[in-house]
């Protein structure tokens, strides 16, 4: 608009200089220089703030772009943010469970070892339960046999001196005999000697022996 303003006052100057003829033509033209110089400044001042305007203009989009970019960087990088703690939060869970299951096993272990220990402590109980009632029948087994053998020994025993003492006292019984025979014989050999004396005495009136 403003560039076409400028053209119809300078054609309309232009067409006054060809025409004018006076003074009075000349200060029209002087006045219509001034009045284009004016519109020309005018014009000038219109572009200028125009540019100014554009430039604010685009410093304002500028603006508003970079702070749209900046919001959709927040927004992309909050979205990182969460995505990566919800990774990680999948990742504690993941862990978390995985102890877990790990804590398990080792119970479960534990609990398979004690329940080893405690069937082989049974079985060793049981064993050494076993092991004494054998012990303790052999040992009523052993102290039958030496009882038994111990009576045994004991009726033999007694049988030897039964019998030492039954044959001591046929011993005994026999030296007796021989004895009271031994001096009945010897008594009777004295009978005779004295009584020979005795009829040699009759016989040879006391003389000799």
């Amino acid at each position: 608009m403003k560039p076409l303003v400028v053209a119809v006052v300078f054609a309309s100057l232009a067409s006054s200089v060809c025409y004018a003829q006076s003074d009075q033509n000349q200060s029209q033209i002087d006045s219509g220089l001034a009045a284009m110089g004016a519109a020309q400044a005018q014009n000038q001042a219109d572009a200028a703030a125009a540019q100014e305007a554009q430039e604010a203009a685009q410093a304002r989009a500028q603006e508003r772009a970079e702070a749209a970019a900046a919001e959709e960087q927040r927004r992309e990088d909050a979205q990182a943010e969460a995505a990566h703690a919800e990774a990680e939060a999948d990742k504690n869970r993941d862990q978390k469970f995985q102890d877990q299951e790990r804590q398990m096993v080792l119970e479960q272990q534990q609990i398979d070892l004690e329940k080893e220990q405690t069937d082989a402590t049974r079985e060793n109980d049981v064993v050494t339960a076993n092991l004494k009632a054998e012990g303790a029948a052999t040992d009523a087994v052993q102290s039958q046999a030496d009882a038994t053998r111990t009576l045994a020994t004991g009726h033999a025993t007694a049988e030897v001196d039964q019998a030492q003492g039954a044959q001591a006292l046929d011993n005994a019984t026999g030296a007796a005999a021989v004895t009271r025979a031994q001096g009945a014989a010897t008594l009777d050999a004295d009978t005779g000697k004295a009584a020979d004396k005795k009829a040699g005495g009759f016989l040879g009136f006391g003389g000799g022996n």
